[in-house]
Formats: structure tokens, C-alpha cells, sequence
């Protein structure tokens, strides 16, 4: 039996809640339209505005002019990896596509701005391997993927088991070598892969920071708890767990399978909540069902929307239907409009509920695998069913 649509169940609260509940679950209503529409330049100084907020909230916590520092620095690092994450996950994705504004030029400019300031991969390099091979009808999701080129590098492989995945993810997100792996190619990437413009500003930018620790006295704290840890060590968590669960890794190509199912088959969007709970509970099980499932939505699906699926990562699956679009500012309000026409002759949208679902079924994925091959998913739960609801974490 098919359960209720959980996006179109939060219609049981005020209507002028309906804006924040889209955002907090990253699906919209049928027909909804965004009550106050953002542009790329919106957008971009939204997203540096946050990133700065949390930036100066850490740094004034951090020189004692904030009372309980403790609380400060945790809300900056908030908004400062939200800041990050939506730099790289969004804005540099999309300069990398020459799609923030579609002129290749501005776009490349802004793209290189931020990743100078993140100390992230340069945008040249960067669209090679994400527009070139991510996206490219032979490699998407395979061997030659860089995605999966990255997460094997750490022991993700067919075969294992979903303990085995589990157990090794948690490790991974506090590996010394993994954060000691990602922050070394995020400095090569600025020091000596680029040329030009790009490596002055990176050798530039970081030659700043380093002056400004050993002629500021306590600068150095700064660095390490209002950028460091946010910028790098949970940069490089969030964008683990965004990755992990992006997509069906690891599919060989099946035989006879359109180009369209060939990528419908590996997307799915990842949207956060829980179903409400049950009508006609008695008075005592409903109230402690309403309890669960409140702390659950704001202590679990809304940290997990803020700070891991930031931007548009709920609606990936659109993205790589249509990388071309312009509406990326609303791709949450894009994807249900495409929903709504019939989905343009592409395979029905499959949603997932949950970041924990998700990363549940794409470890049953991998471990249907053949150890030592790509497989098919085409007898799995995911491939069956095209809406898959959260279970309580």
C-alpha cells in the first residue's frame, strides 16, 4: 500500500507556513511559484552575506567580544559551511556550466573569485571534470566518473556489505587521511594546477592569510576556529555525505536503455522530512508521535538541509535532466513545474526521504554489485518503486 505524498501532507499546517516547509523538505507543492523569486546576482550575494555573517560571528566569539563563545562559534560555523557549501555546490557548479549568468567570461570570473576564497578546485579544471566526465553519456557514475574515482580512493566498493559501508563512512568523515587527501588537492589545485591570473590570486590570497597570523597577535586562533574548521574540516564532511548520495554509483550501461534512462536510473531527488504522523492516534500516542516527530524534523532534516543538502543538492536529479537551465536560483519550484507538465518524455522522478534513505540505497546498491563489476539495479527496491519514504533515523 502507497503512502501518502509527504510534501503534500505538511498542507495540514497555515498556508503561510508553506514557503518554509518547501524549503526545509526541498519539494514543492503542485503548482507552487516562489513568493519572492532570486537572481544569480541575488543569489550569490544571499550566499556571501551568510558565508560573512558566519565568518564574523566565529571571529567576534572567538576574540571575547561575544558573551557564551561556545554557542557563537557553533552558530557561525553554521553559517559559514552553509555559506561554503552553496559557493561550491551551487554557484561554482553552476560558473562551471556557464550558467550563473551564461556568459562564459563573467561566469568564469565569479567562479574562480570563490573558489580562490574557498580554497577550492579552480573552475577551468574543475568544468573539465564535472561538464566533461560527470555529466558525460559514457562515464556518468562509472569508473571514469571523478566522483567515483574520489569515493573509492576511500574503500567504497561493490560488494561490501551495508554494514561494511556504514562502518567505513563513519570512519571516513573523521579519517585523518581523508581530510589530509581532500585539503591536499584542494591547495594543489590553487597553488600549481592553475596558470596565471588564477595561481597569483591563489598563492595571493593565501600569502594574506599567512601574514596576518604572524603579525596579528591571536590571528591564528581566528584562522583555525572561525575558517578552518568550517571551510575544511566539516566542508569536507558535508560534501562527503552530498556526494555519497547523489546518485547510483558504480551502474554499468544496460543494454537497450535509452540515454534518458541511462540517467533517470542513477538520480533521484533527496528531500528532507518525515512523515506526519498518524490521524486517530489515542490523545497520550499522539501527543508523544508529535513530539518524535517534531525533534526529529528540526533536530535531524533541518541541520541535514542547512548544512549537508545545501542549495539545490534536493533537486539533483533535475539538474542532470537539465543542465542547461537558467532557472537553477528556483530549482526547487523548476523541478515540481517539470513534475507537474509530465516530465518532458523523461522516466518518471523517483523522491527519496531522508539523507539516511539515501544513503541506505545506495549501499544496497553497491552491495547487489558484482564485486569486481558495475552490475544492474534493475530488480532493486530503489529501481522499483519511484517514491521512497524516510524511516525515523
Amino acid at each position: 500500500m502507497s503512502q501518502p505524498d509527504v510534501r503534500e501532507a505538511l498542507q495540514r499546517f497555515p498556508a503561510f507556513t508553506q514557503g518554509f516547509w518547501t524549503w526545509l523538505t526541498g519539494k514543492a507543492l503542485p503548482g507552487q511559484k516562489p513568493r519572492f523569486p532570486v537572481g544569480p546576482w541575488g543569489y550569490l550575494f544571499r550566499t556571501v552575506l551568510t558565508f560573512g555573517a558566519g565568518f564574523a560571528m566565529s571571529t567576534l566569539a572567538v576574540v571575547g567580544a561575544l558573551p557564551a563563545p561556545a554557542l557563537w562559534v557553533l552558530l557561525g560555523w553554521g553559517l559559514c559551511l552553509n555559506g561554503s557549501r552553496n559557493m561550491a555546490l551551487v554557484l561554482v557548479h553552476q560558473c562551471g556550466h556557464h550558467r550563473f549568468t551564461g556568459n562564459a567570461k563573467v561566469d568564469r570570473f565569479v567562479g574562480e573569485c570563490l573558489s580562490v576564497l574557498l580554497v577550492s578546485q579552480d573552475v577551468v579544471s574543475y568544468r573539465h571534470d564535472h561538464h566533461k566526465l560527470h555529466h558525460g553519456p559514457r562515464s556518468f557514475t562509472t569508473d571514469q566518473d571523478p566522483v567515483v574515482i574520489f569515493i573509492r580512493r576511500f574503500g567504497f566498493r561493490a560488494g561490501l556489505s551495508r554494514r561494511s559501508l556504514w562502518v567505513n563512512t563513519l570512519k571516513t568523515m573523521f579519517s585523518p587521511y581523508f581530510h589530509g587527501s581532500y585539503l591536499h588537492s584542494r591547495f594543489k589545485y590553487n597553488l600549481f594546477s592553475t596558470r596565471g591570473a588564477r595561481r597569483i590570486a591563489g598563492w595571493g590570497y593565501l600569502g594574506a592569510w599567512l601574514c596576518l597570523i604572524l603579525l596579528v597577535e591571536g590571528m591564528w586562533k581566528v584562522w583555525l576556529v572561525a575558517f578552518a574548521v568550517p571551510v575544511f574540516f566539516l566542508y569536507h564532511q558535508s560534501a562527503f555525505l552530498e556526494l555519497l548520495t547523489e546518485h547510483a554509483w558504480f551502474l554499468a550501461p544496460v543494454p537497450g536503455e535509452t540515454p534518458r534512462e541511462f540517467v533517470a536510473r542513477r538520480c533521484w531527488g533527496r528531500f528532507c522530512a518525515s512523515p506526519l504522523p498518524e490521524a486517530g492516534l489515542p490523545a497520550g500516542a499522539r501527543v508523544i508521535a508529535w513530539i518524535r516527530w517534531t525533534a526529529v524534523m528540526f533536530f535531524y532534516h533541518l541541520p541535514v538541509r542547512f548544512l549537508v543538502l545545501a542549495g539545490d543538492a534536493p533537486q539533483h536529479d533535475f539538474h542532470h535532466r537539465h543542465p542547461g537551465t537558467m532557472d537553477w536560483p528556483q530549482a526547487t519550484y523548476a523541478r515540481q513545474s517539470d513534475v507537474d507538465a509530465g516530465h518532458g518524455g523523461w522516466p518518471e522522478y523517483r523522491d527519496v526521504w531522508g539523507l539516511h534513505v539515501a544513503i541506505q540505497h545506495v549501499f544496497d546498491a553497491l552491495a547487489r554489485l558484482p564485486a569486481a563489476a558495475g552490475g544492474d539495479l534493475r530488480n532493486s527496491a530503489l529501481a522499483a518503486h519511484p517514491s521512497i519514504h524516510s524511516t525515523e533515523p
